[in-house]
């Protein structure tokens, strides 16, 4: 049964991010961050099956382009506050019943609607897991995709040049939407988090699939617990006990099926996915 996954958050300088650095990562290619003077090379990292630069469509009509480095550079310079949000990304889950062209089809209309909708550039990636973490107890069927948004939007300067000028509403602070009559960003994200339900739903009811449901298990009068966060110090303990496990039953020439849970995160999620399955 697909699963409802629709979170969004912000890229911040705020928070030690980079825009260009975030890009480089999900899209698994090697960047130059100028503003920086360093280099992100991530083009060894494996399970990225497509990146996808997407143009509102106004733009792309007048025949606009504009690569990845190019972009993400260009909405680092567009910032001068040293906390500034940078990128916003949008992070979905791609049904697994869905062929992959489906898949990529689904992401890409759910990236080109935001980008109307706001006048913002999408880069979108398309990632599934990798073998290593198959290994390591992930989902085959955890098909995603990253989808980074400019915070600005975006225009066509001299020479056909893509600008990024003002903030997109979604960007504004709910003072300032207040003023321009908008309602907050919650209930914004809301609406994406319903658009991407619709979206999804059109493509599955297509080729017969169950239908997915952005309401909580609680408004679905589901008895399931949604799966805890893991937090990167249970992540790490989790990683590290794995490799350990590993690596000592290699020396062993013992055969190596995997280990249970070291941590308490670890051991409710594990038990929420067995009655999930």
């Amino acid at each position: 049964m697909a699963i409802f996954l629709a979170s969004t958050k912000s890229i911040s300088r705020g928070s030690g991010q980079s825009a260009v650095a975030s890009a480089s990562y999900r899209a698994g290619v090697e960047l130059e961050d100028k503003r920086y003077g360093k280099t992100h090379d991530y083009s060894k990292r494996s399970g990225v099956m497509s990146t996808d630069i997407i143009l509102p469509s106004a733009l792309a009509a007048a025949g606009a382009t504009i690569d990845r480095s190019n972009l993400w550079n260009k909405a680092e310079s567009a910032e001068k506050r040293k906390d500034a949000r940078v990128a916003r990304e949008w992070l979905v889950n791609l049904p697994h019943e869905l062929s992959e062209q489906d898949r990529k089809t689904l992401a890409h209309k759910f990236a080109q609607t935001l980008a109307d909708r706001y006048g913002t550039i999408a880069d979108c990636a398309i990632h599934k897991p990798t073998q290593k973490e198959i290994d390591r107890g992930a989902d085959p069927r955890n098909f995603h995709a990253h989808i980074m948004f400019t915070t600005r939007t975006a225009a066509i300067g001299n020479n056909n040049e893509i600008l990024l000028t003002d903030k997109a509403d979604i960007e504004l602070s709910d003072t300032k939407r207040h003023k321009l009559g908008m309602e907050r960003v919650s209930v914004e994200i809301k609406e994406v988090r319903q658009l991407w339900e619709q979206l999804a739903n059109e493509k599955l009811a297509e080729h017969k699939h169950d239908l997915i449901d952005c309401r909580s298990y609680a408004d679905q009068v589901k008895d399931i617990e949604p799966q805890l966060k893991m937090g990167s110090v249970a992540t790490k303990l989790e990683r590290d006990a794995y490799e350990k496990a590993k690596s000592v039953a290699m020396e062993k020439g013992e055969v190596f099926n995997g280990i249970a849970p070291v941590t308490i995160r670890g051991e409710i999620n594990a038990m929420m996915r067995s009655v999930i399955v």
